[in-house]
């Protein structure tokens, strides 16, 4: 694009850092993002998700935790998909409490959780053999009228 004349915005930068991710060349996307950066673009919600996403799946859970705090010192406020990528890291690596505190984190914020990150705090408790936990988180969810869907009863 710039060979051509055009200056590169977030889209374009975010669309190339998505696939990088999606196709786990992490450190590619990285560079991309620190390019965008130093480029004067502000990168948004979308982009820090792909690389949160990314760094968690990636076991970099360290690297994921400062882009948050990078997140938050430049007042991009998290989003319910942000919340839902840590909500599910911190499950696969079998910290349930922590996952809870990160759902009561998003309540005190105002942010709703939707039937996709409940199910993944059901799908955890199931697996860790706490299943009474799991059917009183069923319990909010009908509570709330949020619509059960077949992963929650998978």
């Amino acid at each position: 694009m710039e060979e051509r004349g055009f200056k590169p915005n977030v889209v374009a930068y975010g669309t190339v850092i998505d696939c990088l991710c999606k196709n786990g060349l992490l450190e590619e996307a990285l560079h991309l993002f620190s390019e965008l950066k130093v480029k004067g673009n502000r990168p948004n919600i979308v982009i820090y998700n792909c690389l949160l996403y990314a760094m968690c799946n990636s076991g970099q859970q360290n690297e994921a935790t400062s882009l948050l705090n990078e997140m938050m010192d430049n007042n991009i406020s998290l989003d319910i998909v942000t919340y839902s990528i840590l909500i599910d890291a911190y499950c696969e690596e079998g910290m349930i409490c922590k996952a809870i505190d990160t759902v009561h984190t998003m309540r005190k914020q105002g942010t709703e959780l939707n039937v996709v990150t409940y199910n993944i705090l059901v799908d955890a408790c199931c697996k860790e053999g706490l299943v009474s936990k799991a059917e009183d988180i069923v319990g909010m969810i009908r509570k709330q009228g949020i619509g059960l869907d077949v992963f929650t009863y998978t």
